[in-house]
């Protein structure tokens, strides 16, 4: 039997709960579309929720052992018996926070297995803390919405980024398309995505952030006056991005999708096997194609349609190791079971 019994004491009697023994949630991952960089100084950014996804199982135990363990990463912890690993401190605060939430006083096994690559700028962390709330809450029966469930993976996300922008638990709650500012938070885009396919290609490279970031922010410093029309061009350009997306012109996105690769190469930000991983899409039938998330490696985004998008997948695997085809998600966090 798929249930368990839990007793909760109220002021007058005792109440039997039978609830879930086992949770399946899912959670996507997602791709920065246009506007990276250029969000830091207020512009807008616009990324997508894809059809990769992060899965928790977590399941009552007949002990009192609280597990955590990642198939990927190859790492078990007992989280209530021994010394926390640095990778499983963002779940360790999630699976504590849902059970003091709930009440529950026995035992846990929480698995996490994803389709998102890690260290990718696709969000993995914030879609597996996303997915692992979302089933410890249906477990649980704590009662969580959506809102709460974006709060509490975003607290894992500050574990992870210290200062995340809240775009990756926000497009893995929610789903869909999410266009971010500074100025004016976060505001769901309308899309119709029918007509393409998004292809993912990674350089080899591992990215740095932070390294990148600082590079970009000091380059402005030194020459405000030259970026400032850079930055306001991509702040234009992701609206008329988002105006193109909810047509469904592929013509439109790819051409966008280039501009907005010159401006992030104007800024410093790729490098020699970027730009021929670009060129490779481009040359072979992707109506654009850009980096993706913060550059200097990473993967770049091409935008095909979806007649053709196989020539651009066979071209990219000739110099690249990891191809990744993917839709828009419309869907956002998921019981599976």
């Amino acid at each position: 039997m798929n249930y368990f019994m839990r007793v909760i004491n109220t002021n007058s009697s005792v109440v039997i709960i039978m609830s879930k023994r086992r949770v399946i949630a899912s959670a996507p991952g997602k791709v920065i579309l246009v506007g990276e960089h250029f969000v830091v100084r207020g512009e807008p950014a616009i990324a997508a929720a894809i059809t990769l996804r992060a899965r928790a199982i977590v399941s009552t135990r007949n002990d009192n052992d609280i597990i955590i363990s990642s198939e990927d990463l190859g790492i078990k912890n007992v989280i209530n018996k021994e010394p926390i690993s640095d990778e499983l401190r963002p779940l360790a605060h999630v699976v504590n926070k849902l059970v003091r939430l709930s009440g529950y006083t026995g035992g846990l096994e929480v698995k996490i297995k994803s389709e998102i690559p890690p260290a990718s700028g696709m969000g993995s962390s914030a879609a597996v803390s996303v997915a692992c709330v979302a089933a410890l809450n249906e477990l649980l029966d704590v009662g969580l919405g959506l809102n709460d469930i974006c709060k509490i993976a975003y607290e894992a996300e500050v574990i992870v980024h210290k200062k995340p922008s809240g775009i990756d638990n926000t497009i893995s709650t929610y789903g869909g398309v999410i266009m971010f500012s500074k100025r004016s938070g976060f505001k769901r885009i309308p899309f119709d995505s029918s007509s393409f396919k998004l292809i993912l290609a990674d350089s080899g490279i591992p990215r740095n952030t932070g390294v990148m970031v600082s590079n970009v922010l000091s380059l402005y410093e030194r020459y405000p006056e030259i970026l400032q029309p850079i930055y306001r061009s991509a702040g234009i350009l992701a609206n008329e991005f988002a105006r193109a997306l909810e047509r469904g012109d592929i013509v439109a996105l790819g051409e966008l999708m280039n501009i907005n690769h010159g401006l992030l190469s104007a800024i410093g930000v790729s490098n020699k096997k970027l730009e021929e991983l670009v060129y490779i899409a481009r040359t072979s039938g992707a109506k654009g194609a850009k980096i993706t998330g913060a550059g200097g490696g990473g993967f770049i985004v091409a935008i095909a349609d979806v007649d053709s998008y196989e020539q651009v997948v066979n071209s990219l695997k000739s110099i690249s190791n990891r191809v990744i085809v993917a839709d828009i998600s419309k869907e956002g966090v998921l019981i599976e079971d």
